[in-house]
């Protein structure tokens, strides 16, 4: 009997030990994990900044209408802290950048969810840019992605060659 025992309370030092050892390695293990998706989720919270364009036309409202197709920008923050948008253009395939001249004045601080619609003249995607962006105070470029940009051109191109072909007289 006293052989039982003594193998009974030695088991029972072991998973003591044993239990000891693994919740310490489960504590190490969830603290660490903790500390990764702290820094992570801290690196990642900042003002993020999407921007889509498209071709419209103005109709409506209180000035007058204008029909010719307009480049529009919208810049949207998606991200979760401020955003100050700085200038929003792009770039031509020679390396030669353009600013569009806004209606409201830039630099505009855009809070999470805020957007704001600027428009410009149809005529930069004639020289085929490779790029269209907003800028930011940190001075990062968002870029539209390359399959939207792509459809403005052939849709640009589409247009253009739908137009019909001014005679000249004389």
């Amino acid at each position: 009997m006293e052989a039982s025992l003594i193998l009974t309370d030695s088991f029972a030092k072991v998973n003591v030990n044993l239990l000891t050892t693994l919740l310490a390695v489960w504590g190490a293990v969830v603290s660490t994990v903790a500390l990764g998706w702290h820094i992570v989720r801290d690196l990642r919270d900042r003002g993020k900044l999407r921007v889509f364009c498209y071709i419209g036309e103005i109709v409506g409202g209180f000035g007058p209408s204008d029909s010719t197709p307009k480049l529009v920008y919208n810049v949207t923050n998606v991200g979760r802290r401020p955003s100050i948008v700085t200038h929003i253009g792009g770039k031509y395939a020679d390396d030669r950048h353009f600013m569009v001249l806004t209606q409201v004045p830039l630099p505009r601080t855009l809070q999470p969810g805020e957007y704001f619609v600027e428009v410009s003249k149809v005529s930069v995607l004639d020289e085929n840019p490779t790029a269209l962006w907003a800028i930011d105070s940190l001075g990062k470029h968002w870029k539209i992605p390359r399959r939207q940009l792509k459809y403005l051109l052939n849709r640009h191109q589409d247009r253009a060659e739908e137009k019909p072909e001014v005679k000249a007289n004389g």
